[in-house]
């Protein structure tokens, strides 16, 4: 009974046999691994290596709880570098299963197979097997019919098994993998590079768009892929993450790196990465849970600011204009009238101005502005094809980064009002303005409280002087305002209000722009940190490549 709840902690579920088994083929120095499994896992797991293999001797050992080869004295445990070091895998997997172990080492005439039902020996015997191990693992669960009724269904296990292997895949290019599935081969990754390892996984067209990156602080190195902006998930499934090649799931780690993506990502999105940080095996504790999903880093804090702050580098350093390949079109376009575009059957004004040459900037690439069209979309030629730019998430873009520049001086731009504008209020808003009048200040809102209920306005942010800051002051900051008790710091409720204020305050879709207007919002978008997405992260420019154009025209 104690070695079945035992097995508990470690094996949870067919893809943590999987894990287990694979990370000892991995430190018995496999080059070749093989994974075979009929029904998800539950009827049979197979893992066949070329490694090192067990000594004759020592495999009746290697079935024993806690005994390990890999670790010798106290001292191993401060810098664990093996993927297994408890000595629980093997007899956990045993004391749930029909399982069978042979194996043989160079040197030696004939190898070993030793077969347990629920963890008792059924037979020891010689067996003439290759250099290397072979674990086999039948009825999982067999003799615990609770924990196997608590498993997915048979699509979704097969699915972790998969994950599991592409996660261990990644971390050793070097070491070729087969998964095998009711017979038919799923999976299979030759032994090469980083490069192709990642392809493989990943896909080729997703590594092709991914921007690598290799930084070294001398005390922590981080390298990996980041996939596009463009290619954000409903889940985190395509994030992978390595401690010294070690798979592991980090809260800490994963919100720094999903923290460097903030606001190049939709709220509710998950950015793809693959990141590897490595560090000294004395700093990280891979003891803290019984399947090692999980580690301790000695100073958590300063990791993430540094994961962080070099994530947001790479982001901020890379091109992350958004290609467009729309779908080639059921039938044949509708030839239109010039001046007008017809999209999906609606016509829509196009306002053409004298081109504009605009060179490359920032971050931007050089265009030639040709138009606007529906009011709402700047278009330009690129390099490669059509540019087309969101005026409003671009013009958000602006006024964000200029108030967040105003907040960093100390000293907000502010316009003074030529005459103090009095704004009579309820009881409930004049008392949250009066509350947030420090925090209001910062943006570069000056309020005076002037009587029972009513506040005067006598300068309001610069950026926002040419709209209607009365309406922004009593509509927008007010509702975010009120929504304040959701938010537990100053600070946050001051980045609250000022993606608010410039939103508010931002050119609209459907406002018209002159020649010199547009120009003018695409030479400061190129000024801004980060021009690519907005605030909520929406792209502010794609691109549409020439070749898809062609492609809807039958050219290709």
């Amino acid at each position: 009974m104690a070695d079945r709840i035992a097995a508990g902690e470690v094996v949870e579920r067919p893809a943590s046999v999987v894990k287990e088994l694979v990370e000892n083929s991995l430190d018995a120095a496999a080059t070749q691994i093989v994974i075979e499994v009929d029904g998800a896992g539950v009827d049979l797991i197979r893992i066949g290596d070329d490694g090192t293999g067990i000594h004759p001797e020592d495999l009746p050992l290697a079935l024993q709880r806690f005994a390990t080869s890999k670790v010798r004295t106290d001292d191993d445990l401060e810098a664990i570098r093996s993927f297994g070091f408890r000595g629980e895998a093997l007899p956990s997997i045993a004391a749930v299963s029909l399982m069978e172990i042979a194996s043989a080492v160079a040197g030696e005439t004939v190898g070993r197979r030793v077969r347990l039902e629920g963890g008792a020996v059924a037979a020891d015997e010689p067996a003439g097997v290759a250099i290397g191990t072979v674990v086999t693992v039948r009825q999982l669960f067999f003799n615990t019919p609770a924990r196997r009724k608590f498993l997915k269904s048979t699509s979704r296990e097969f699915a972790l098994i998969v994950e599991t292997v592409n996660r261990l895949a990644v971390a050793h290019p070097l070491v070729a993998f087969r998964l095998i599935h009711e017979g038919a081969e799923v999976a299979r990754y030759p032994a090469g590079t980083d490069d192709d390892r990642i392809a493989s996984v990943w896909g080729e067209t997703a590594f092709g768009r991914a921007v690598p990156f290799s930084v070294d602080t001398g005390e922590i190195q981080l390298r990996g892929w980041l996939g596009r902006p463009e290619a954000v998930r409903a889940n985190r499934r395509q994030q992978y993450l390595y401690v010294n090649h070690r798979p592991i799931s980090s809260r800490v780690l994963t919100g720094a790196v999903e923290q460097a993506h903030h606001q190049l990502v939709p709220v509710g999105k998950f950015p793809s990465f693959i990141v590897f940080l490595d560090v000294s095996p004395h700093r990280v504790d891979v003891n803290v849970h019984p399947r090692k999903l999980e580690v301790r880093l000695d100073d958590e804090h300063q990791v993430f600011a540094t994961v962080e702050r070099t994530i947001r580098s790479v982001l901020r350093g890379a091109q992350l204009v958004r290609p467009v390949e729309a779908a080639l079109p059921a039938s044949a376009p509708t030839v239109v009238a010039a001046g007008t575009l017809a999209i999906e059957g609606t016509a829509g004004s196009l306002d053409a101005v004298a081109p504009v040459s605009l060179p490359a900037a920032g971050r931007l690439p050089a265009m030639r502005l040709l138009g606007q069209l529906h009011g709402s979309y700047l278009l330009a030629e690129g390099a490669d094809g059509l540019i087309v730019i969101d005026q409003h998430a671009a013009h958000e873009r602006i006024l964000y980064e200029r108030l967040l520049r105003s907040r960093t001086r100390g000293a907000p731009s502010t316009q003074l009002q030529v005459t103090p504008m009095p704004v009579s209020l309820p009881a409930d808003s004049f008392a949250l303005l009066t509350a947030y009048q420090d925090i209001l200040a910062q943006l570069g809102f000056d309020l005076e409280p002037f009587g029972d209920r009513t506040v005067l306005v006598r300068a309001v942010p610069h950026a926002v002087s040419q709209g209607a800051p009365q309406q922004l002051l009593l509509t927008d900051l007010l509702a975010e305002l009120a929504e304040g008790d959701r938010v537990s710091t100053p600070q946050a409720v001051l980045e609250r209000l000022t993606i608010t204020t410039a939103c508010h305050s931002a050119i609209k879709a459907g406002d018209p722009l002159t020649r010199e207007e547009m120009a003018s919002l695409v030479h400061d978008l190129a000024q801004t940190e980060d021009p690519f997405t907005c605030f909520h992260g929406r792209p502010t420019l794609v691109t549409v490549p020439v070749a898809q154009v062609e492609r809807w025209f039958l050219r290709r």
